[in-house]
């Protein structure tokens, strides 16, 4: 019989599997609203990182499938454009099928990615993605169904030229055998072969090709590895060749990693907590897959780069590692705090971080997002508190005392007449922030108990003091009018360049900031203020049956982004309840972030205030973190 001609086998858009119909239409039903939303799976092992999606609206933009980012060691360079495969029909079946209900997409466990096709002649196909501990990723391809055997291809283009503020190049592609070997100008090798030898792989300039046909339930397989040289690439291949079921083995090994932590606890096995534990794997996963070495951009799908590779928030890593210590994850928590503090990394002054570094660990003004020399102090405060309860749970200090005293010392002599911090923040817009006023207020503290163990009295006597002064300060920020802690302010905007306006003003302004739950969530205590806050927030913040804003802001642009559903503030609302307030609220704001998370069950930065789409940065990583220690939070109360 001749073969009739190929046809692509296009990966799109499609309904979760393991998702109730239910959350698939989410709580609104705006016309232009489209649930799940929008977005992309992080997979990695600590070692590599890929971004994968089959999403239509994000391929349709980006003109590329599957993985779309791969990084190996750091996020310096970006090494592969997309994967894709095609079915080459050998049987007459007709055209392919292109409604909606014929396809899914999702995740087929908390770890691998799936992307499912009904073909008309009755088959499902079925492409997978996931990644093995041994430093790969395995993509394959399944056919059910068919009644002879499948021709099947896959194909892999490697980005040739990787600029940022330095050039990468593909030095070499070559065969050895069939594995494909790719080499760049950096020393990054990476190796690609079919699991079975019966599979023919071809290069051809940056582009890498693998055929094979295959019976009904087999799978074409293809095993992608990276190295810092040829012979350690290809041990690895050969390792991974051998292993009688890579699946198997990646299940077994992420099943161990989870619960070597904690896992969400509930008395009863209903199809809700279900769901809950799902999306609680799901979104800690994705954390420590983007955690290389330490490194956790805030975003790896594209929006918030630094010279054109994603960029580096202290606050947002150390957000993570918070939720890795609570989830009993001490292993990655550690690589974030070392990493954050080797001497290596630039500081704005002794004791200061800047607030964005590039994947070089560069404080550089090339990036989108917050400006790289907004003060954003509490990071200081976040680290104190980091180091100690790291110690606490390990009896192990990740950071000499002279480290921890620049950190504490740098906000001793910051507070000004007030008894506050004037600095940017998590909001990135200085003003006197009730979040970084509270977090820093509790960090002094708990620097005072270091010092005075350590037998420094004069620092342990001026810490508590400087701890007392901003927590009595703290009323400064209270809001008469509208009875809340609220963001103080000399001026409602910001000047060209996203630059603070920092200059006194007579007039001050008090403008709602949701962000201050954090203070709560790393150690000052709830107070009649905070309670009254979250009352407000609950009245007049809380959109879309569950999703909260994050600022205030009397200038149109800074409001429009302040306005929105956030998923940071969001968690942070549901943890400060199950904490102080109401568990059926803290239920409300997880059922929220659920029904809205995106295609492969993760968490968007945040959903536009009219639900007409989400943010390009979907997920976002502070976003997974702060989801699962809800879910904890929530199981153990």
């Amino acid at each position: 019989m001749k073969k009739s001609s190929a046809f692509l086998f296009v990966l799109v858009n499609f309904l979760f599997i393991c998702m109730p119909p239910s959350l698939n239409a989410g709580t609104d039903t705006l016309k232009t609203s489209e649930r799940p939303w929008k977005g992309s799976a992080i997979l990695g092992n600590g070692n590599i990182c890929a971004v994968y999606s089959d999403d239509e609206r994000i391929t349709a933009i980006s003109k590329l499938k599957g993985i779309q980012h791969f990084y190996y060691k750091n996020y310096t360079a970006d090494y592969i454009a997309t994967t894709s495969f095609s079915l080459i029909d050998e049987v007459p079946v007709g055209s392919f099928l292109q409604r909606k209900d014929n396809k899914t997409i999702g995740m087929e466990n908390f770890f691998t990615t799936i992307t499912r096709t009904a073909v008309k002649s009755g088959s499902l196909a079925s492409v997978r993605c996931f990644v093995h501990p041994k430093d790969a990723v395995i993509l394959s391809l399944e056919v059910k169904g068919a009644k002879l055997s499948v021709a099947q291809k896959f194909e892999m283009l490697l980005r040739k030229t990787i600029i940022t503020d330095r050039k990468t190049s593909l030095v070499s592609l070559r065969k050895q055998g069939n594995t494909a070997l790719a080499s760049w100008s950096n020393g990054t090798v990476i190796a690609v072969a079919p699991k079975f030898s019966k599979h023919i792989l071809e290069t051809s300039d940056s582009t890498i090709s693998i055929y094979g046909k295959v019976k009904n339930k087999e799978l074409l397989e293809v095993i992608i590895t990276a190295a810092d040289n040829i012979q350690d690439a290809l041990g690895k291949i050969k390792s991974l060749k051998e292993e009688t079921d890579l699946s198997k083995s990646a299940s077994d090994y992420w099943t161990k990693w989870l619960e070597k932590g904690k896992m969400p606890e509930f008395k009863a096995t209903t199809d809700e907590n279900r769901k809950y534990l799902e999306y609680y794997k799901r979104n800690l996963y994705a954390v420590k897959s983007a955690n290389l070495n330490g490194m956790i951009p805030a975003d790896i799908t594209g929006q918030f780069v630094t010279n054109n590779m994603p960029q580096l928030y202290p606050r947002d890593a150390m957000m993570a590692a918070r939720v890795f210590l609570l989830t009993g994850h001490y292993e990655e928590a550690a690589g974030v705090i070392k990493f954050w503090t080797d001497p290596s990394i630039p500081q704005k002054s002794k004791g200061e971080f800047f607030a964005r570094y590039d994947a070089y660990a560069k404080a550089v003004d090339a990036g989108s997002g917050a400006r790289y020399d907004e003060p954003e102090w509490d990071a200081n405060g976040y680290m104190i508190k980091l180091l100690d309860d790291y110690h606490n749970l390990t009896n192990q200090w990740l950071a000499e005392k002279d480290f921890i005293y620049e950190m504490a010392d740098f906000l001793l002599g910051h507070i000004d007449k007030s008894g506050l911090l004037y600095e940017g923040g998590i909001v990135e817009w200085t003003g006197y922030l009730p979040s970084t006023n509270m977090t820093s207020s509790s960090a002094l503290l708990t620097a005072s108990r270091i010092a005075g163990a350590l037998g420094d009295k004069d620092r342990e006597e001026a810490y508590k003091k400087a701890s007392d002064l901003i927590s009595t300060s703290l009323v400064k920020t209270f809001d008469k009018k509208r009875e809340i802690l609220a963001d103080v302010r000399y001026f409602g905007r910001k000047a060209e360049g996203n630059v603070s306006i920092t200059s006194p003003s007579k007039d001050t302004l008090y403008l709602w900031d949701t962000s201050l739950n954090f203070g709560a969530l790393w150690g000052f205590p709830d107070n009649e203020m905070l309670k009254k806050t979250n009352e407000f927030m609950q009245k007049n913040n809380v959109k879309a049956n569950g999703g909260v804003q994050y600022f205030e802001a009397p200038d149109k642009g800074l409001a429009g982004y302040g306005g929105d559903l956030f998923f940071f503030t969001t968690p942070a609302s549901a943890q400060y309840q199950m904490l102080y307030g109401d568990k059926k609220l803290a239920k409300i704001h997880i059922d929220w972030m659920i029904n809205n998370s995106n295609i492969y069950g993760l968490m968007p930065e945040r959903i536009y205030l009219d639900q007409s789409d989400c943010s390009p940065a979907s997920p976002l990583s502070w976003c997974n973190a702060e989801f699962a220690a809800s879910v904890l939070l929530y199981s153990a109360r």
